[in-house]
């Protein structure tokens, strides 16, 4: 298996619902997945940041948060933390003794593109011979998506708020 899969779509069409119910799938085959998801952080029922989860430990660091905080990167009203995303870029997704079955990212996006470790990381796992899934922003223009689009093994599948069921199906028919 040597899939590439991005999904795109605009924000709040369902991307990360989507990969969570592929995760679930893919646990429930017992596939080893590596990867991250980037949980929104609410408080009171508003949003306040974003977390780096890792699918395979379940270890969470800070990505970015509203407030006062001595950063140098920021996006909008958020402070974007990215020393402790390296931190955990470092000790967390270089890939070591196993190789996963999937890597699953979620997602390629403004913030964590801020991140030149990140970039590279990106890179390089898209030319390895691990299958990717991964998010990224519809409207984000960055070089790493330009050079993920152009890779001639990326499956590019755009969703909406109404093919998320069909997306789903595409991506297991390509990663059983």
């Amino acid at each position: 298996m040597d899939l590439k899969i991005l999904i795109t779509g605009p924000p709040r069409c369902g991307k990360s619902t989507l990969i969570s119910k592929l995760i679930e799938y893919y646990h429930s085959k017992k596939y080893i997945i590596y990867g991250f998801l980037t949980p929104e952080i609410r408080d009171s029922g508003n949003r306040i940041g974003f977390n780096i989860l890792d699918i395979y430990s379940g270890e969470e660091s800070q990505l970015a948060r509203i407030g006062i905080f001595k950063t140098k990167y920021r996006l909008g009203k958020y402070n974007v933390f990215i020393e402790e995303f390296d931190k955990y870029l470092e000790n967390s997704l270089i890939l070591e003794e196993k190789t996963p079955d999937i890597y699953i990212i979620d997602e390629i996006g403004k913030m964590e593109l801020f991140s030149e470790i990140f970039q590279n990381f990106i890179k390089s796992i898209f030319s390895s011979k691990i299958s990717i899934i991964a998010t990224i922003g519809l409207k984000l223009e960055h070089p790493v998506k330009k050079y993920l689009i152009n890779l001639p093994s990326i499956q590019l599948l755009n969703l909406n708020r109404q093919n998320s069921h069909l997306i789903f199906e595409k991506v297991i028919s390509f990663i059983p």
